[in-house]
Parts: structure tokens; C-alpha cells; sequence
């Protein structure tokens, strides 16, 4: 996970690229250790990954292959072959396939740039500070950093790393790498000491001072970040901030219209070990009964900032509100290199396992046995049958993706935010396997699961789940930290919106705002 102050929760799993001792960035590869590093890799996501092909021609990766593969002719220091390696995994597309810095990269050591950043239309503020110069206020306009137009710096961690976002949607490449701007810039350029920022300072009214400013600010380690970050901004850090709620914790925010917010952050248990998820199913179902003895009219289930877990989990969150048995997968399917990392041959269990829950698929393959006759019956005495409104952005994906499908699928609820970061029709997951590369020792996870949602094809509003009603940033959002789906929602279920879903004579799913 991050090592700085998540804000919102996040649960996402690229982030792991930040964790371990600080390595010796001058690490230098020579052409045949990279061109080794190369073909392993290849290997390794030949064998593995079930999506190769799925959306960039096997041809056109091949070719990128070779491109990158000739383009070694001399020594390369670690962090240019690991900008090197990034546009090869990148054509994957694939938001679950992740490269993450070899053990050692970053550290408590680590200096970040000291301050996190939000967009406003084209715009890029300053909306937190942690460095020593206090007069970097909330709504302070920055303009470049290290020289570099912040514009052009946000487009290239984007273009880095396509975790979190599916296919050609950049939703979720855009919200994680602006939410997380110090560490995705900390991961693509290494520990910084300072930097130099072009900026235009906030009056104290949030209006923008019109003369351009430059300074050079000290990089701040991550335990220095979090403190400082809970000192200045007790109401957005401290423990009843609304960022701070645990997650699948239940809230009131209007006693008018008798509207609370449910905050589903992951779908990963806290737990260390409880292999049957119990633990979330409790919480879930206390928040539930909470719901249905306080008879809450409008529901809004906060999936912003979701990165995924458990399947399982999410079945269980859908069981109160679909109106029928449903299954969240319509197929699963594994290579058959796959198969030995789902078997452990020291334990015979694991093998009978495996031929109870995998068939032959007849393309060389395994099937799942269990994803098309999982059903799971909604809860008839907890059931939710006001109005459903869920919030969204990019940087919903994988599990909380599932959710948003199944429940367009129904034809029910209201999406609030933007699009998502996974696609409709499903994704690569389910389980992984993490290799290292043997001269670089970067680290690379490899999803092992197709992973199909028991969708009808019809009901899609887009390639990702699409927002009925789409939330965009406003400066006075920027200035009070506001959550900008759930104030658009909120001023929805005053005027009584809701989406209204039809079904067309060709069969498509159509929402009459």
C-alpha cells in the first residue's frame, strides 16, 4: 500500500511497489542482463496471462517486444529500464498487471514531494502541504515542477503505469495518479531532496494571486508527511473526518430526506486470516440492520476509491439489494501453466481441490466447475428497497466493478461520479502470480484468472460502468475538501432524481433521467 496518509482509504495493490528498504538506485544492467531481464519476462507472461491478445494484437506486442528488446545496445542504469520495461506491460492494457520496483527502491527514507495535488478542470492546485513553507496554502495554482509543466508531469505517470484502469479508459490511470501524486512521482523518479515549483500563490478569500512565484521545497519522508498532514488538517485527517470512515461504516448526512452513506472501501477483510470472509459479512450485515431499523429512504453506497478484494465480498453486498438469485460470474478460465501455482504438490488436499473445482476447458486450459452454478439468494428480511444511489470514479475497479455491473445489469440504482476504472464485461484476476526478474530484480504480478461477470451484453451503457449523472471538481469543492460525488447526489435526492431504466425493443438497458 502507500507509504504516505491514504485520504480516502484506498485499497488498490499497485502501490505495493513501495514497500522495503532503499536499494542503491545506481544499479547499472548490462545489454545482455536487460535483453535477459526481457525474455523472461516474456516467458513468464506467455505462460500466465490469460488476457494476452485480448486488447492489443498478439502481432502488435511481439513487435513492441523487439523494439524494446533492440533498443538495449548498452549499459542501462535500474530506473531507465524500468521506464523501459513499463511501455511492454503497458500493452497489455490491463489494470491488474502491475511492475513494481525491486525490494529496496523506496524506504522510510524516501523523500516525497511534500504536498498533494487536485485538478480542477485544467487547472492543478496545491490542496494539502506538508512542506516548511506554510504559505503554500489550500487552492495555491501550481504550474511545474522541476521545470516541467504539471500537466505534462501527471500525462507521464499516467502514461507509466496502466494499473487500475481496463482496456483504453484512463479514468482510473487519472485518479490514482493525482490522488497518489507523491508517491507515483517518488516511484517514477526516485527519492527526491527538493524540488523547484513554478506556482501562483492562493489569497486567504481562495482567489489566485496573479504573480508567478518559483521556490524550492524540501522533500519530506513518509512518517514526516503523515504527521505533518494530521497537524495542519485535522478536520479532513482526524478520526471522525469523513475520509477516516471505516470502512462499511454507516453515516446519516441528511435526517430530512433520511439519507445515509454507506462507505464500502474494499472489499478485503482487515482480518490477517479468515479465510470465509466472516468478518466482513458481519460488519455488513450489522450495517444493514442499522439501515432497516432507522428505515433509511435513500441509500448511497460510497464505492469511490475501491479497489477491489474479494468476489465473495461483493456478492454479499449485492444480496441487499438484487431482487433476484443471481451469479456474479459467468465463466473463469486459467491457463495451463496456472495450474501449478493453484497446486501444491506437497499437499494432496490441493490437487483434489483443484479437479473438484476445474474441468478440462478444450482449448488447453481449465474452467471453472463453480462460476456459472455459484447463485447467491438476495436477503429477503434486511432487503433495501428505497432509492439506491452509488458513487463512483476510476479508481472503482476489480470487485467494485463487479458490483456496479451486476447492478446495472439489474437495472437498478443511480451512478453518481464517473466511470470506472474496470470494464463491464469483466477482467483478469482472481489469483496472481509474482515474478522477479533475475538481473533487475523488479517485480512484476501476472493475473491468472479470466474473469467474465454474468452480464447481459445489451445492458451496458459503455465499455466501463458509465455515470448516470457525472461529478466533476469545482474550485469551492477544492477549497473545502468536499466530496464531490456525494454533493452532487445530495442535491439530487432533494429534487427527487433518480434513473429510471427501460429496456429498448433490441433488447438494450436505457436510462430516462
Amino acid at each position: 500500500m502507500s507509504v504516505l496518509f491514504r485520504m480516502a482509504g484506498l485499497a488498490f495493490a499497485w502501490l505495493v511497489l513501495l514497500t522495503g528498504p532503499l536499494a542503491a538506485q545506481s544499479l547499472t544492467l548490462s545489454p545482455d542482463e536487460a535483453h535477459d531481464d526481457l525474455l523472461y519476462l516474456r516467458r513468464q507472461l506467455r505462460a500466465y496471462h490469460p488476457g494476452l491478445g485480448h486488447y492489443t494484437p498478439n502481432a502488435d506486442m511481439e513487435q513492441l517486444f523487439d523494439s524494446l528488446y533492440n533498443r538495449v545496445n548498452s549499459p542501462i542504469d535500474y530506473l531507465s529500464f524500468f521506464h523501459h520495461l513499463s511501455p511492454y506491460l503497458n500493452g497489455l492494457k490491463d489494470g491488474h498487471t502491475n511492475l513494481n520496483h525491486r525490494r529496496g527502491f523506496i524506504d522510510r527514507d524516501t523523500r516525497f514531494v511534500p504536498f498533494y495535488v487536485r485538478q480542477v478542470a485544467h487547472d492543478y492546485f496545491i490542496s494539502h502541504n506538508a512542506s516548511a513553507d506554510t504559505s503554500l496554502r489550500r487552492g495555491t495554482r501550481l504550474l511545474s515542477v522541476q521545470g516541467q509543466p504539471i500537466i505534462d508531469v501527471h500525462r507521464e505517470l499516467m502514461d507509466g503505469d496502466r494499473s487500475g484502469s481496463d482496456g483504453d479508459n484512463s479514468t482510473g490511470r487519472h485518479n490514482w495518479s493525482m490522488m497518489q501524486f507523491a508517491d507515483y512521482y517518488a516511484a517514477w523518479y526516485g527519492s527526491v531532496d527538493s524540488v523547484t515549483i513554478q506556482y501562483q500563490l492562493a489569497r486567504p478569500d481562495g482567489s489566485l494571486d496573479s504573480t508567478i512565484r518559483q521556490t524550492r521545497v524540501a522533500g519530506i519522508v513518509s512518517a514526516a508527511f503523515r504527521q505533518t498532514l494530521l497537524e495542519r488538517y485535522k478536520a479532513d485527517f482526524g478520526r471522525n473526518s469523513e475520509f477516516r470512515q471505516p470502512n462499511l461504516s454507516l453515516r446519516l448526512v441528511d435526517s430530512l430526506s433520511n439519507t445515509s452513506v454507506l462507505r464500502v472501501s474494499s472489499f478485503l477483510n482487515p482480518k490477517t486470516f479468515d479465510p470465509f470472509q466472516w468478518a466482513f459479512k458481519k460488519r455488513l450485515k450489522r450495517a444493514f440492520r442499522q439501515i432497516k431499523a432507522t428505515g433509511v429512504e435513500n441509500l448511497v453506497v460510497d464505492l469511490q476509491d475501491n479497489g477491489g478484494g474479494a468476489v465473495l465480498n461483493s456478492a454479499r453486498l449485492l444480496q441487499f439489494w438484487m431482487r433476484k438469485p443471481f451469479t456474479i460470474m459467468q465463466s473463469e478460465h486459467i491457463k495451463p501453466a496456472a495450474r501449478a501455482e493453484l497446486v501444491n504438490r506437497w499437499n494432496p488436499l490441493s490437487v483434489l481441490d483443484f479437479k473438484l473445482r476445474y474441468r478440462r476447458d478444450g482449448q488447453g486450459g481449465f474452467a471453472s466447475r463453480a462460476a456459472v452454478s455459484r447463485h447467491y439468494r438476495p436477503y429477503r428480511r434486511l432487503a433495501f428497497r428505497g432509492n439506491l444511489y452509488l458513487l463512483m470514479n476510476g479508481s472503482s475497479f476489480s470487485a467494485a466493478t463487479s458490483v456496479l455491473a451486476k447492478t446495472l445489469d439489474a437495472g437498478q440504482g443511480t451512478f453518481v461520479g464517473e466511470a470506472s476504472g474496470g470494464a463491464y464485461w469483466g477482467d483478469f484476476a482472481g489469483q496472481f502470480k509474482y515474478v522477479t526478474l533475475p538481473h533487475s530484480r523488479i517485480q512484476v504480478r501476472i493475473p491468472l484468472k479470466k474473469l467474465t461477470h454474468a452480464v447481459a451484453e445489451a445492458h451496458a451503457n459503455g465499455f466501463t460502468i458509465e455515470p448516470d449523472f457525472t461529478a466533476q471538481r469545482t474550485h469551492d469543492d477544492l477549497m473545502t475538501n468536499r466530496n464531490v460525488a456525494l454533493r452532487e447526489t445530495l442535491t439530487l435526492i432533494r429534487q427527487q432524481v433518480t434513473a429510471i431504466r427501460t429496456v429498448d425493443r433490441d433488447g438494450k438497458l436505457e436510462a430516462l433521467k
